[in-house]
């Protein structure tokens, strides 16, 4: 499920509107029932500042805890969700 309400202590994905692998981190998520708080920095000034408080400046960014991942990469965000590969 993803979760757009306010920023809790679940992940916090840093999309944007019209970015394919934003989308494709999402749909990757969401068909693993994985729960995040999504933030869409298009026209969301708020989104965009926390987004540029990490260091990184572009979408898709998944922020866990300490631990982001940058891009569609299903390995890296599988080590850092806990999941098993695939």
């Amino acid at each position: 499920m993803i979760d757009r309400g306010p920023e809790t202590s679940l992940p916090v994905l840093y999309t944007q509107t019209g970015c394919v692998d934003s989308k494709r981190v999402h749909d990757w998520l969401a068909q693993r029932g994985i729960s995040v708080t999504e933030r869409n920095v298009t026209g969301d000034l708020a989104a965009a500042e926390a987004l540029a408080a990490t260091g990184i400046f572009a979408t898709p960014l998944l922020v866990i805890g300490d631990r982001t991942v940058f891009g569609f990469r299903p390995a890296q965000l599988a080590v850092a969700l806990g999941l098993p590969q695939e």
